[in-house]
């Protein structure tokens, strides 16, 4: 929201605070001071572009996922669901569904012999045909042998287990009790714990982007440095010291930290060339020019746009070239008509032209 002219001239800004405060907006009017080139501009960087700066050096700055990994993700799932459920069916799990089926529907075990006896005592003997005399003897009808044996003769046969030759009792009771005990006594596994390395890094940023504790992360992150300087993860360290540094205010050491970094490689390698340009444009703008148009050229976010033309239209504003400094002011205006600087231009642009 575009702030009331009343309120624009009521903030004071970065480079007109006094000098010697220790708080962020000090450390940060320090940096801008020390960024401007005496002459180049009646008007320094504003509050919008201080406040990006900082933003940026506080946070990293993340890609959001791409849009079409949700619809990835769920046919995914319906193809994985789908395969499952076919192989179930035509026989692809046929040892695991034989080994769940066991399992869930255990054999009969043979009726006991004293279950028979009660059942005996309350069962008769079935009478012979009248005239008709019968060879074998009639049994007792307490006598509960004949009932089991027709029982036994006219039981289906129970299935064969699956671990061979085990008996029928052992295969129902002692081995699924076996195998749950084995499955009980074994202890959970245990998440693995991060190396030394991985846990020394991430106290530095801890130090450094959580607590804002910049001359403890700078102290870790040199003893990072010194102990794994061959390590995959050597180069976010020192780029987090680079951090480090600029929130100190010890643009010097943090400019020879830029310029010994091969940027190319890394992520960040866009915003870290603007912000090497900015610094190097104090004392070499013709070095900070290459950096500012190499910065437009890849750039691709709005922000790092606006820094870079205006900072290129400084350098060559300083160096006296009047045109190349019109020509990105007027780009300026017309890719930022609301920008920080757009009135600005346009009076320079009037009054030059």
């Amino acid at each position: 929201m575009k702030r009331a002219p009343s309120d624009v001239e009521s903030i004071l800004r970065w480079r007109d605070r006094p000098e010697g405060g220790r708080s962020d907006d000090d450390r940060a009017a320090a940096l801008v001071r020390d960024a401007l080139v005496p002459g180049a501009f009646p008007v320094g960087l504003d509050d919008r572009q201080l406040t990006a700066i900082a933003e940026g050096l506080k946070a990293e700055r993340r890609a959001s996922p791409p849009f079409w990994i949700r619809p990835a993700l769920v046919a995914a799932l319906l193809t994985v669901s789908v395969a499952s459920v076919l192989g179930y069916e035509t026989g692809w799990f046929a040892p695991v569904r034989e080994r769940l089926r066991f399992r869930s529907i255990p054999l009969a075990a043979p009726e006991t012999i004293e279950h028979q006896k009660k059942r005996g005592g309350h069962s008769q003997a079935a009478p012979a045909p009248a005239g008709q005399a019968s060879d074998a003897p009639a049994a007792p009808g307490n006598n509960p042998v004949p009932d089991v044996q027709a029982a036994e003769s006219q039981r289906p046969p129970a299935s064969k287990p699956v671990i061979p030759h085990a008996s029928l009792v052992k295969t129902v009771g002692a081995a699924p009790s076996r195998k749950l005990a084995l499955a009980d006594d074994r202890p959970p596994p245990q998440p693995a714990e991060p190396s030394e390395e991985i846990q020394t890094l991430q106290r530095a940023m801890e130090l450094l982007r959580g607590k804002h504790d910049a001359p403890a992360a700078l102290a870790a992150l040199d003893d990072y440095i010194a102990r794994f300087p061959s390590s995959v993860l050597a180069p976010e360290a020192r780029v987090a010291r680079i951090d480090a540094l600029l929130l100190l205010d010890r643009s010097d050491e943090a400019l020879r930290a830029l310029e010994a970094l091969p940027l190319d490689a890394h992520r960040r390698s866009t915003e870290l060339q603007l912000i090497r340009g900015e610094l190097r444009a104090r004392t070499d703008c013709g070095r900070a020019d290459a950096d500012f148009t190499a910065v437009l050229a890849a750039v691709r976010t709005a922000a790092l746009e606006e820094r870079a033309l205006y900072g290129r239209a400084a350098c060559r504003s300083s160096q006296g070239d009047a045109g190349g400094a019109a020509a990105d002011l007027r780009s300026y205006v017309d890719r930022f008509p609301n920008g920080a600087h757009a009135e600005w231009a346009r009076r320079w642009l009037q009054n030059t032209h």
